[in-house]
């Protein structure tokens, strides 16, 4: 009985902190996704900073991710290159415990050239 006492306790703060790790694996792959997604948007011919933006942001949507937690940056880098970060806060079931997660990515901006 006494051995109870001690175990079940510390069992149960081991799954939530479990549960917790997988929480903010799936904040992070969000994050990840949401990031790549809009950089594909926004690299792409007739794109832009804009339709990034809106990628990313409905990639996060559609994941159930909170939408206040969640900042879409979208800049364009010299040599014309296109810069997509998301950062987050992945959901807390431990009190007081806030986990950040950000993602950024960067690729070249698709545009014809002609005769060069």
């Amino acid at each position: 009985m006494v051995e109870a006492v001690i175990v079940v306790p510390v069992l149960m703060v081991l799954v939530l902190v479990v549960i917790q790790v997988v929480l903010w694996a799936h904040a992070a792959q969000v994050v990840h996704l949401a990031a790549s997604e809009g950089d594909r948007a926004a690299r792409s011919s007739g794109g832009g900073a804009v339709a990034g933006a809106g990628v990313a942001r409905s990639v996060v949507q559609a994941s159930g991710l909170a939408p206040s937690s969640v900042a879409v940056a979208v800049t364009t880098e010299p040599g014309a290159l296109a810069r997509v970060t998301v950062t987050a806060k992945a959901e807390s079931i431990l009190p007081g415990f806030v986990l950040p997660v950000s993602s950024s990515v960067i690729g070249p901006i698709q545009e014809f050239r002609s005769g060069e």
